[in-house]
């Protein structure tokens, strides 16, 4: 009697099971078979919009004039030159960085954790490789990667990197380590430098007139002193350098023109970076004027 208890049993839960079941299998599959391709194509969808975005990011961006594009599709901008040899594809390069999402977010920076990367240039993303090699040691450069000279569809995992993004960074050369670009090629020595002044207030002044003023720059190294280069801020502000090499104890001028024009009526300070082969390769002076109508 138990026995056909058991029985009755089961066969009542077998078809209390097959009743419960929603759908037919075939229908079941064709429900997976129709979500996956959702998902398919809802991926599609959000790449294509993650690559128009990017796409549009770099557009607008290269109308700065300030931003560079090589054939490749490349972008930088000059903070700073540097000096001597540049690396070559295969050489090793000590550098500090940080990287950013076209929308500022940062997701990778050895200057915010203290420690310079090494690496060689065959051993990092393509837009790293081709960008470093315009570099001379001690210079300072602000990318922007194309997702195909980056991570491209994919970025790295766990990274808030989305598919077909293109990235920012700003790099600073500090060393060739290796390489066929160091060998057989002198270094440049370094030396260092003082001024007489950081900073020059030219007071009130007209629009439209020229205003000058001179810093002077003293070798106070062992190695003479070459002035890279001396850019300003503004195109009102006009610095011009030694062109011969100042040798140790030595000073010579830097001069400075401002001429500030009717639009700029009001306080204007401007900037003008040095660059020379010391440590720091850089110093910034600074001058100001309140500008009054002529």
């Amino acid at each position: 009697m138990s026995n056909i208890i058991a029985i009755t049993s089961t066969i009542c839960l077998f078809l209390i099971i097959s009743c419960s079941s929603d759908l037919p299998l075939d229908e079941k599959f064709e429900s997976k078979a129709e979500k996956a391709k959702k998902e398919t194509e809802k991926e599609i969808k959000e790449n294509e919009l993650s690559l128009n975005k990017g796409n549009l990011f770099l557009e607008n961006n290269k109308k700065n004039t300030q931003v560079q594009v090589t054939a490749s599709g490349l972008q930088y901008e000059v903070l700073r030159e540097g000096l001597g040899p540049k690396p070559g594809p295969m050489d090793r390069v000590k550098v500090h960085y940080h990287g950013t999402t076209p929308s500022g977010e940062v997701f990778d920076s050895s200057v915010d954790r203290g420690q310079p990367a090494e690496f060689g240039l065959n051993q990092v993303i393509k837009g790293w490789t081709e960008g470093l090699q315009l570099m001379s040691g001690g210079a300072k450069y602000k990318f922007y990667i194309p997702q195909e000279l980056a991570y491209g569809a994919n970025p790295q995992p766990g990274s808030i990197i989305e598919p077909f993004m293109p990235l920012v960074f700003e790099v600073e050369l500090l060393e060739i380590l290796d390489g066929p670009a160091i060998k057989n090629v002198e270094k440049v020595a370094l030396t260092s430098m003082k001024f007489d002044k950081m900073k020059h207030d030219f007071g009130n002044v007209k629009a439209d007139t020229d205003n000058k003023t001179y810093f002077t720059v003293t070798n106070t190294g062992k190695n003479p002193l070459i002035i890279e280069s001396v850019k300003a801020s503004c195109g009102c502000t006009t610095p011009s350098k030694p062109e011969k090499p100042i040798m140790p104890g030595k000073s010579d001028k830097i001069e400075v023109v401002f001429h500030p024009k009717e639009n700029q009526l009001k306080e204007q300070k401007k900037t003008v970076r040095v660059v020379a082969n010391t440590t720091p390769g850089e110093l910034v002076l600074n001058v100001r004027a309140f500008v009054e109508k002529k």
